[in-house]
């Protein structure tokens, strides 16, 4: 390409100093949005001296991430922040390291192992729904983005890991907001201090990181103590467990088990939870939506829990969580780091500078999807492919994407089997753009019994 002009995108102007840096901490996603409307699929940012291009086209994406994608690397500010919790990780580790721990966990995420979880998932979700029955007949509302949480973290915790982690239920939520928030507070600063500074904030930090990595440490010493005595289990621990260095001969260091753990531990539930807690607000407001979908439901299931060979008979759940996945995606921004100047179109990309691309406003391209505000599973009856990437694309491509399409699938179907849920009135609800795109004030819903109840 040629770079020759090192001619720049336009884009909203910004502070002299700051550059843009006071409208991405006000409202990230409507600046990311309105100036994809006003500017075009080619978008230029500065937050302090960084340059940083918005990607909003498919073809400019597929440059990035599949056919130039040697020249982006994960050495973002975003990865740096994550890294500071979750340690070098298939979520922030780059070139051979990221190579090797995808290879490692790749056969976990075989299809013929993930379906052998159909059970675990369906008996957790049963017990949920057993306490919701409870709750409904005292007629008290729940907080679905709560239990949502709870739930596929247990999950997660049985399946990846052979663990109970039920009565860590409570540490973990009270910590991931703490350092999810102060992740992403980092990347709204130009200057941070280093987190064994004894601030307020930086102290909140460390005593949830300290709370999370108890439960991690718990998971792995009771796991090595279970394969002293029982023998190599079938689980993802016990296959890091097994690993050797293919050098040294060594096996995986604490740190790097801990890593392991805590990526797939937090990762693996806190963007499926986020997914389904949006799912259940958006057939809420959608009554039509809501009644194709439980007319579904109980003409393949009737009042029995959902099988793996069910899934193909339920196309409208999965196409009710695919459509809520392009408008609250919860991996709702990649970002990528330059490394030789480079050109999208007819605009540089100067070595060092970021790109990023952001699937919940490539998601409401008018170019690509119809309507696009509007929440219309039926879009999917058809497929879909250039400008929909929930789960990213290229080799980064999410490697829990099956696990996670079919968790959500089962759980949507259980509910829905049982429940009508009911925002309750006045509350407000609104996407929290952090790490992940949570809903900012959690999710209250009145239950109403089913008939599969």
């Amino acid at each position: 390409m040629n770079v020759a002009t090192h001619r720049f995108a336009p884009g909203p102007p910004g502070h002299w100093l700051l550059g843009n840096l006071m409208e991405f901490r006000r409202d990230v996603l409507g600046l990311l949005a309105g100036s994809a409307r006003t500017f075009g699929d080619v978008v230029h940012f500065r937050i302090g001296p960084q340059h940083i291009h918005l990607l909003n086209h498919p073809d400019h994406i597929a440059h990035v991430l599949l056919g130039n994608h040697r020249n982006f690397d994960k050495n973002t500010r975003s990865a740096a922040a994550i890294r500071q919790g979750t340690g070098e990780s298939l979520l922030t580790s780059n070139g051979a390291v990221w190579k090797r721990q995808r290879r490692q966990a790749q056969p976990f995420f075989h299809r013929r192992n993930i379906c052998g979880f159909v059970e675990d998932m369906t008996t957790a979700t049963s017990a949920m729904l057993k306490r919701w029955r409870v709750r409904a007949a005292s007629g008290q509302a729940l907080d679905v983005a709560s239990e949502m949480m709870r739930l596929t973290y247990g999950i997660v915790g049985q399946t990846i890991f052979s663990a109970d982690v039920g009565p860590d239920a409570d540490a973990v939520e009270r910590a991931m907001p703490i350092v999810l928030a102060h992740t992403f507070g980092r990347l709204e600063r130009l200057i941070n201090l280093p987190d064994w500074v004894p601030t307020p904030r930086n102290r909140r930090y460390q005593k949830a990181v300290a709370d999370i990595d108890a439960v991690v440490f718990r998971i792995i010493e009771e796991h090595r103590q279970a394969e002293q005595a029982n023998g190599p289990g079938r689980d993802m621990l016990s296959m890091l467990l097994r690993i050797q260095d293919e050098t040294t001969g060594e096996a995986l260091t604490d740190e790097q088990l801990r890593n392991a753990t805590l990526t797939l531990l937090l990762a693996g539930h806190e963007t499926t939870a986020n997914a389904l807690t949006w799912v259940f607000y958006l057939v809420s407001q959608h009554p039509a939506v809501e009644s194709q979908l439980r007319d579904e439901v109980r003409a393949v299931l009737g009042d029995r829990p959902p099988t793996l060979d069910d899934l193909a008979l339920l196309p409208y759940t999965k196409m009710v969580i695919q459509e809520t996945l392009r408008l609250y995606p919860p991996i709702w921004i990649i970002e990528r780091r330059v490394i030789a100047d480079d050109a999208v179109g007819a605009y540089y990309l100067p070595a060092g500078s970021a790109v990023i691309i952001a699937p919940y406003v490539l998601h409401r391209h008018p170019d690509f999807w119809d309507r696009p505000e509007v929440f219309d599973p039926g879009r999917f009856a058809n497929p879909v492919r250039d400008a929909y990437m929930p789960f990213g694309a290229g080799e980064r491509y999410c490697i829990g994407s099956e696990f996670a399409m079919m968790e959500a699938q089962l759980i949507t179907a259980m509910v829905a089997q049982s429940f009508r849920l009911e925002l309750v009135p006045g509350q407000r609800v609104e996407p929290w753009p952090n790490i992940t795109l949570r809903t900012r004030h959690g999710l209250l819903m009145n239950l109403h019994l089913g008939t599969g109840a």
